[in-house]
């Protein structure tokens, strides 16, 4: 099967120009990534572009863009995803968001409950859970940070560019510090989101690997007993990143989840 193709545009979401990839066709699903991957179309998005609509925007801040002087903290992105939402002309869509970015998911379901069909959390923070703490990526360097992350580290290797040069190395300061403003202190958590989730009316899937050393299954199942009627599946033998290191498993799970 040849790739599903992909446009890309930039939109003005009130004050801030946001790059956009697009592809597929079918009912619209947001995919909020993580860092690192930011402004990429993976092999998920071709895959998951096969069924739906995808919308992938490039969040502020990050894959090298300047973080806006209005983002201070996750909460910020929900309003500014909501925004999104308005610009594209949708008043609804399922929503997918991986690592950082399920957090950003989690709390757009938790204060827009309307705006949000379907839910999928990917190995999301926000929550603090003390018996499994996230690792203080910030005092590590990139080579102790990448096995935090996966399993199989060939799968990363296979994400960075061959030349590191000076434009990438930039762009990680700088996503880097948009990271710290968002997601330092507190650590990684937002002590209030805990209470929002009971909020949360769509229907939530939660997927995790099962060799996940950043945010540990135990989160998975903290989300699991605090959104309303969510299930978690656990992927065997993957790290944190599970649309990348396991995509076709990925995939089988959350394809028939999105339709429904």
């Amino acid at each position: 099967m040849s790739p599903t193709p992909f446009t890309e545009e930039t939109l003005g979401v009130r004050d801030t120009p946001v790059r956009v990839l697009f592809g597929g066709k079918g009912e619209p699903l947001l995919f909020l990534h993580g860092a690192g991957a930011a402004g990429v179309w993976l092999p998920v998005h071709e895959r998951l572009a096969e069924h739906f609509r995808v919308i992938a925007p490039l969040c502020p801040g990050f894959g090298g863009t300047p973080r806006p002087e209005w983002l201070d903290r996750t909460t910020d992105l929900t309003f500014h995803h909501a925004d999104l939402l308005g610009a594209l002309g949708l008043a609804q869509a399922r929503v997918l968001g991986v690592s950082i970015g399920g957090w950003m998911a989690a709390d757009l379901a938790a204060t827009y409950p309307d705006r949000v069909s379907r839910l999928v959390l990917v190995g999301a923070s926000g929550l603090s859970i003390p018996e499994a703490p996230i690792p203080d990526i910030f005092a590590l360097p990139m080579e102790a940070v990448l096995p935090l992350l996966f399993e199989d580290l060939s799968t990363a290797l296979a994400l960075l560019p061959g030349s590191m040069d000076q434009d990438f190395v930039e762009a990680q300061l700088r996503e880097r510090a948009t990271m710290a403003h968002l997601a330092w202190n507190p650590h990684f958590h937002d002590p209030k989101l805990r209470r929002r989730l009971a909020r949360v009316t769509a229907p939530t899937l939660l997927l995790w690997g099962e060799k996940d050393r950043f945010t540990p299954v135990a989160h998975g199942k903290a989300y699991e007993r605090l959104i309303p009627g969510a299930r978690l599946e656990v992927i065997p033998g993957c790290g944190h990143v599970p649309p990348v290191e396991r995509t076709d498993e990925f995939c089988a799970a959350v394809v028939p989840f999105l339709k429904g």
